[in-house]
């Protein structure tokens, strides 16, 4: 009898094994794969927003790859990057790829448009989708990035800086891929009525001084988006800590340094506003969930572009500068967690 029953508990556990590794084999699959780390103020926001859709959706299998390219920029080290997440997708054999940011798209996206197996739903992409294939493929879709440099513009103007004159504006960041199209696109935008001195792109920290101290009573603002890929010199591999470029651009350029990415301010910039990294990743889950259950299908899920932005102060920066800006701009940043001390 003992035998019996040991044996019976033995057929359970073996069936019940196989049916849950069978199970998970037949989820749909789902892979995030995201250009940088997670250790990246950026990249943990998108998580989030991600998060808030997929933790409901647990009828699917989602792996995450890290690409960690905030970490460096050199040809032969973004090759291996592209070679290992190439890798892991051929392993893992998504039913949909979610690639965020364009170095996920330049080093793997691209690979797979028009993939029969696979659909591609894309975010973070700063500027066009065509050196990608997306505008031809027709497994693809997602949310575009797109700086608000309407909403920028605006804001700058309702800062209040008596100048009796229209604002002087540039731009710097550093050579990343994302910092090339803000700056291409920075160069398109209208500013009227301000005037628009230029944007500057350097390769490593010591043009980055050179540059701004360069624009000394040439400009009334500074535009800053990207500057986590900056070495500190020619030939050098290590980059600069983000807030020791903020904390030396403060101490070295007499005007208001304004970002265009969220996370500026929490470096120290005195005003920031950017595109929602929480729109952009629910949307774009959203958009996966929805293609993986089948209630959309791609043709009833355009491309969208980003409407949702947050504004971020540095209470110190504005103090020096003796600039207050309109209250809903204040209340907006501590409402959000966004407002730095």
């Amino acid at each position: 009898m003992r035998k019996l029953v040991l044996a019976a508990m033995a057929l359970f556990f073996l069936v019940t094994g196989v049916f849950v590794v069978w199970e998970n084999y037949h989820k749909p699959r789902l892979m995030v794969l995201q250009s940088y780390g997670n250790d990246y103020v950026w990249t943990q926001e998108i998580n989030e927003g991600l998060k808030r859709v997929l933790a409901k959706s647990h009828w699917m299998t989602v792996r995450y790859h890290y690409m960690h390219t905030n970490r460096f920029n050199g040809k032969d080290e973004l090759r291996r990057a592209s070679v290992a997440a190439r890798r892991a997708v051929d392993q893992f054999r998504p039913d949909i790829l979610l690639a965020i940011d364009d170095h996920a798209q330049e080093l793997v996206g691209k690979f797979y448009v028009n993939d029969p197996q696979m659909k591609i739903v894309f975010a973070g992409i700063n500027g066009e989708i065509t050196p990608y294939g997306y505008d031809k493929a027709d497994n693809v879709t997602g949310i575009r990035e797109r700086k608000q440099f309407k909403a920028v513009n605006e804001m700058i103007a309702s800062l209040g800086l008596d100048l009796g004159r229209p604002a002087r504006l540039a731009h710097i960041a550093d050579a990343a891929l994302s910092s090339t199209a803000d700056t291409l696109a920075a160069e398109k935008f209208d500013w009227a009525p301000q005037v628009y001195v230029g944007g500057i792109q350097v390769a490593d920290f010591a043009a980055w001084q050179k540059k701004t101290r360069g624009l000394a009573g040439k400009i009334d603002f500074l535009l800053v988006s990207g500057y986590r890929q900056l070495p500190y010199g020619e030939g050098k591999k290590e980059f600069v800590p983000p807030e020791e470029v903020m904390a030396w651009t403060l101490a070295n350029v007499e005007v208001p340094v304004i970002g265009i990415n969220v996370f500026n301010s929490r470096d120290g910039a005195m005003i920031s506003l950017g595109v929602s990294p929480y729109e952009q990743g629910e949307v774009s889950a959203q958009m996966a969930v929805d293609l993986l259950g089948g209630n959309k299908t791609l043709a009833e899920l355009p491309i969208r572009q980003a409407s949702q932005y947050v504004v971020s102060m540095s209470q110190k920066a504005l103090t020096r500068y003796q600039i207050k800006p309109p209250q809903v701009f204040e209340a907006f940043a501590r409402a959000t967690n966004n407002y730095y001390k």
